[in-house]
């Protein structure tokens, strides 16, 4: 009896041990402009977030196909509507060491993009004031 007890228990802590977790700068963590500051909750419809406080930048790092257009979104906190833009002062999307720029536009909660040959990319927000992170997730689609 304590045998297969035993065996149960290990074949448990097996499985928990396989299981993946999300890899860092995953889609799953938003991250603050400083890199400090994680908010590893999901929202709905693929977004994260919703996000903190005390920063003006939040960005999320995602994969995509080299040569896809795709879509950098700053939602409601909810993940599935379009954020209000009247709190963003920009959009941008970079590469994921933040070195060079390859979309940005200001005033609005979405920029499109074509994805890079190296299959990741930064989706930012750019906020103006440092408070309005909570009202706001990230996605890409």
């Amino acid at each position: 009896m304590r045998f297969s007890t035993l065996l149960a228990l290990a074949a448990s802590v097996a499985a928990v041990s396989a299981s993946p977790s999300p890899a860092p700068g995953s889609a799953l963590v938003a991250r603050s402009g400083d890199g400090f500051t994680e908010i590893a909750k999901r929202s709905g419809c693929g977004s994260s977030g919703p996000l903190g406080t005390g920063h003006f930048v939040w960005f999320i790092d995602v994969s995509c196909t080299p040569g896809a257009q795709k879509t950098c979104q700053a939602t409601d906190a909810t993940g599935c509507l379009p954020g209000n833009p009247d709190k963003i002062g920009s959009m941008e999307v970079d590469d994921p060491n933040d070195t060079f720029q390859i979309a940005k536009k200001s005033n609005t909660n979405t920029v499109t993009f074509i994805c890079p040959s190296g299959g990741q990319v930064r989706c930012q927000a750019n906020f103006n004031d440092n408070d309005d992170g909570p009202g706001y997730s990230l996605r890409v689609f």
